[in-house]
């Protein structure tokens, strides 16, 4: 498979090349300490299959998970490393009960969300709201003035949660997946 980005939609008519994202970064400034939930706190438990099932949650509108061509659980793969890399770094929060979590990840000035989920019983309480803010103060207090987070055009729950914090849109790009033979076996 070879990804294919482009900042505007393109006109294909093979087959094996297949639009499987918009993929739209947000990002938003951050000041110093931002009032947060005392109920967020850092993740400190053991790599577990709630956290496994907070991460594949965060992946539902994916990539990874919508193109059809990827067979071998290729998506679930890819979510653990990504929510095993940031527990070993010890940068996720969570909600009370693991009912939710959100990674992070900081360079110098800037911070970037990893994944977010809220488990399908919690969610509409406002722990997404509470985990962003939470991961803005964490950012914030820790030297940074910029935090970024990249969802996928599609996911609106999540774009319209980023929007309602402030978060500004600045890039869209097109992801097209290139596979020779038309699909993995």
């Amino acid at each position: 498979m070879v990804y294919i980005f482009s900042e505007s939609p393109l006109e294909i008519s093979d087959s094996s090349i297949q639009l499987v994202d918009t993929k739209v970064t947000y990002s938003k400034a951050i000041s110093n300490p931002i009032e947060t939930s005392s109920d967020i706190r850092t993740y400190t438990g053991e790599m577990n299959e709630q956290l496994l099932k907070l991460a594949f949650e965060s992946g539902v509108y994916s990539r990874f998970k919508s193109d059809t061509r990827l067979r071998q659980n290729e998506f679930q793969k890819l979510y653990e490393i990504w929510v095993k890399k940031a527990w070993e770094s010890n940068a996720i929060l969570e909600v009370p009960e693991l009912r939710g979590m959100v990674s992070f990840s900081m360079e110098e000035k800037s911070a970037s969300i990893g994944l977010i989920a809220v488990d399908k019983d919690s969610q509409g309480k406002g722990w997404g709201k509470k985990l962003m803010k939470a991961a803005e103060a964490y950012a914030a207090i820790r030297g940074s003035d910029q935090i970024t987070v990249v969802t996928q055009e599609g996911n609106f729950p999540a774009c319209r949660l980023y929007e309602s914090l402030g978060y500004q849109l600045v890039e869209k790009v097109y992801v097209y997946h290139y596979w020779a033979g038309n699909q993995i076996d």
